[in-house]
């Protein structure tokens, strides 16, 4: 009996000593539990407090330039322009500070000059920062430009702008410009032609010690790349031009070491590739093919007159002509109708490619006092036509553009044509010549005829045949209707 009780009161000794250990473990879980919320809020708040002290450090840093005094901030500007690009600014607004994307200076309607002469208005100028030292105003460090919806009106006299522009020192800073235009005017201050900048960027490659500009523009309607490198050391000026739309690279290497300039002109125009030598001086330019018989011409400058003589084996006129290409957009422009240029342009082709039949063109084109003219003009139908094109005129009249004259047509073999065409036997009447007024309207792709003369003398069928002609608004938009055309035409002749 006293065994078991001594057992009894062992056992519970042990389970009371279990049982208090567990209490123990709980409570010290309970405890630990308790006291890591407070570290970790002490510790939580710790690292609150130390990221907003880094925060409004950060800020107040960034925000010290807005206590800049405005006209200092101006001054500083415009002389670092100076410095660096030879050109000079006015700001016609106060500048404001703007911290985001990254810290830059804002300006509206800011002027560009030279020699005190606007020359562009910038309607968003921006200037960026380095982040080096904003304590004080004196280590300021400004980097790239930006200019957008920018308006640069510019003469022959001003283009030295760019030319200067170019030729800048080595500096690490960019100019963006972008959605700005380039307005080319005479010396009356009358629009020859407008280029569209769409974006832009100019800055120095230090690998290739360059003046390198990049630039996606648009003239006459049709988008071109520009690229051009200067290279100071070596005197080089680089260009590329290229349009896919209207199918023309040209890549000119110039050297600038001596007062007239020299270089090369590679074309790839419609996948034929030419290449040009040029000379250029202060008063003219000087330009021949390699053989010097495919083209050469003269530029004078002042005043503008354009003097050359081209000569090619085989041109399209479905290249010429397509809505698209550059002549048809050069016309539509009205480039072409002013009072100050001056040009004399003779173009020789052997054969038209697109038109089995035409050969040996010979045009001459004239431009003075804004009349476009083309007298005395001729092609070849085989041998046996010859088309003159007498009081030839291009004109412009409520947004359309016409091509108006007098064609004069020779029969030196009238018998061979009558067989091309296959003109019935009996409307084979005998022709020397055969005179008519045209209208050719470039819009409407439509040609009406008028004054109708076979060997001198008017022709009451005939006139009739013209007039049907002119109010169905018919077209030669392919062979089988100019075909037919001639036909009729013959077969009302011979009554």
């Amino acid at each position: 009996m006293n065994k078991l009780n001594f057992t009894s009161k062992k056992f519970k000794q042990r389970f009371l000593s279990i049982n208090n250990s567990i209490e123990s473990f709980f409570n010290k879980i309970k405890f630990f539990k308790s006291n890591f919320k407070k570290n970790e809020i002490i510790k939580n708040n710790r690292v609150f407090f130390g990221v907003a002290a880094v925060v409004i450090l950060t800020l107040s840093y960034f925000l010290i330039p807005t206590i800049y005094d405005k006209n200092t901030i101006q001054a500083k500007i415009e002389n670092h322009i100076s410095k660096k690009y030879k050109f000079n600014v006015k700001f016609n607004e106060k500048v404001r500070y703007a911290l985001l994307p990254k810290p830059h200076f804002v300006a509206k309607n800011l002027s560009i000059l030279k020699d005190k002469k606007e020359i562009g208005v910038v309607k968003n100028f921006e200037t960026f920062i380095g982040l080096g030292n904003f304590f004080l105003i004196d280590d300021l460090e400004l980097k790239n430009l930006s200019l957008t919806n920018a308006d640069f009106n510019i003469t022959s006299e001003e283009f030295v702008f760019f030319e200067e522009f170019l030729k800048t020192e080595p500096n690490e800073n960019e100019i963006i410009l972008k959605k700005s235009n380039i307005f080319f005017k005479d010396i009356d201050e009358d629009l020859l032609f407008l280029n569209k900048i769409l974006n832009s960027k100019f800055y120095y490659d230090s690998t290739n010690l360059e003046n390198v500009l990049v630039s996606k523009n648009s003239i006459f309607n049709i988008p071109y790349k520009l690229n051009i490198k200067n290279n100071k050391y070596r005197k080089e000026l680089f260009i590329n031009f290229n349009s896919k739309k209207i199918r023309l690279n040209i890549d000119s290497i110039t050297n600038y070491s001596d007062n007239i300039k020299k270089g090369i002109i590679d074309l790839l125009f419609v996948n034929k590739k030419k290449s040009l030598n040029y000379e250029i001086d202060e008063k003219s330019l000087n330009f021949s093919s390699e053989d010097k018989k495919t083209l050469k011409g003269s530029l004078d400058f002042k005043p503008f007159y354009l003097k050359s003589n081209l000569r090619y084996e085989g041109i399209s006129t479905k290249d010429l002509f397509k809505d698209d290409s550059l002549l048809v957009e050069i016309i539509k422009s009205e480039i072409l109708n002013n009072q100050n240029l001056n040009v004399n342009i003779n173009l020789t082709v052997n054969d038209i490619t697109n038109i089995d039949e035409l050969n040996n063109l010979n045009l001459f084109v004239n431009l003075e006092q804004g009349d476009i003219t083309f007298s005395k003009s001729k092609i070849l139908w085989k041998d046996d036509l010859e088309i003159i094109l007498n009081d030839g005129l291009l004109s412009y009249d409520n947004n359309e553009i016409f091509l108006l004259g007098k064609l004069i047509i020779n029969a030196k073999n009238i018998n061979n044509f009558y067989k091309s065409f296959q003109i019935k036997k009996n409307d084979r009447k005998k022709i020397n010549q055969l005179e008519l007024d045209f209208v050719y309207n470039f819009n409407k792709n439509k040609i009406i005829f008028d004054n109708v003369k076979i060997d001198d003398k008017s022709n009451e069928k005939i006139d009739q045949f013209i007039d049907k002609h002119n109010s169905n608004e018919n077209k030669f938009n392919n062979k089988v209707n100019f075909k037919n055309f001639v036909n009729n035409f013959f077969s009302n002749y011979a009554g």
